[in-house]
């Protein structure tokens, strides 16, 4: 793979006819092929062969009334006679507004030139929206308000090695039963929550770290502690009535001279605002750990989490009402 600045060239014309109107001079460089592929933000807009991706286009050419495209990082690639693109793409129209989306073309070339077999565009949007991955208030509110204290007890689990299995949990739709059952039904059915949560932690040689609002911070000596623990808590949910999310990340709590490292905190944390209710998430880490135990994993997640750099990798813990 290589880059290509002849693919770009001929992505930055697609885009120039485009805003020009110029679609007998678009259709030329557009593959006849029946598979050909226009796939738009909308989830109706999954338009294929040429005939319709032209018409699309040129529909969409007369309605905005296009003054000027503008790219903005593009990138292209070829290898052989296979190559693709990729651009943010700004459409500025005549009635003053614009329009700001992401663009990818994939090619092929054929008698000689590059023709285009897939349009993809689609407008940016943050993760946390898409994916609900960013922290619930009571997860922030819980990880906000850990102190020195918190600190030191999460470096005694972790012991010499420096390693700890940290779990969050969270009562989903806490806001919702708090109104249905009253303040002070509620207030009790929460402290009864973290009573039997404490009990099922330091049973699995846990201890609960915090406790704020629904949710619960605790550390364990090993991963398997921590996903017995977070079965049990799920299993006795489903008693109460209550639908908890759980996430689960080991990692290192001590950092090299032994001072505390909070990134495994954050990690575990914005894992289980990725989970929904009655479900338990476990970080990669966590996964390779405990997978040469009886544990059952559902299928595997990748994506970014706010904060941290890189996507990363999630795994549902499958469990049951069965101890």
């Amino acid at each position: 793979m290589e880059k290509s600045p002849e693919l770009e060239a001929v992505f930055r014309r697609v885009w120039r006819v485009f805003g020009e109107g110029s679609l007998d001079a678009l259709s030329n460089m557009v593959s006849d092929h029946d598979d050909v592929l226009f796939i738009l933000s909308d989830d109706v807009n999954w338009i294929a062969g040429s005939d319709n991706l032209m018409r699309v286009m040129a529909g969409r050419s007369n309605r905005m009334g296009i003054e000027r495209v503008e790219l903005d990082r593009v990138q292209a690639h070829e290898i052989g006679d296979f190559g693709w693109t990729a651009a943010v793409v700004t459409v500025s129209r005549s009635d003053g507004g614009s329009v700001t989306f992401r663009s990818t073309m994939v090619f092929v070339m054929e008698d000689g030139a590059w023709k285009v077999v897939q349009v993809h565009t689609s407008v940016a949007v943050p993760s946390e929206e898409t994916y609900g991955y960013e922290l619930a208030e009571g997860l922030k509110a819980l990880t906000d308000s850990l102190s020195a204290s918190s600190a030191e007890a999460i470096a005694e689990i972790a012991g010499v090695s420096g390693m700890v299995a940290l779990m969050f949990t969270d009562i989903e739709d806490s806001t919702r039963l708090g109104q249905q059952r009253g303040d002070s039904v509620w207030s009790q059915d929460v402290q009864s929550h973290f009573d039997a949560v404490s009990n099922v932690v330091e049973g699995n040689d846990g201890q609960v770290i915090k406790t704020l609002g629904d949710g619960t911070m605790a550390a364990f000596p090993t991963a398997r502690n921590a996903a017995d623990a977070a079965m049990g808590i799920e299993r006795m949910g489903t008693d109460i009535e209550l639908r908890v999310r759980i996430g689960i990340h080991t990692g290192e709590a001590i950092s090299v001279g032994g001072d505390y490292d909070g990134l495994a905190v954050a990690k575990a944390a914005r894992i289980t605002s990725a989970a929904t209710g009655g479900e338990i998430l476990v970080s990669s880490a966590t996964r390779e750990l405990i997978s040469r135990f009886d544990y059952e994993f559902d299928t595997e997640r990748v994506a970014e989490l706010k904060g941290l750099d890189g996507t990363h990798r999630m795994y549902p813990l499958i469990w049951d009402d069965t101890p």
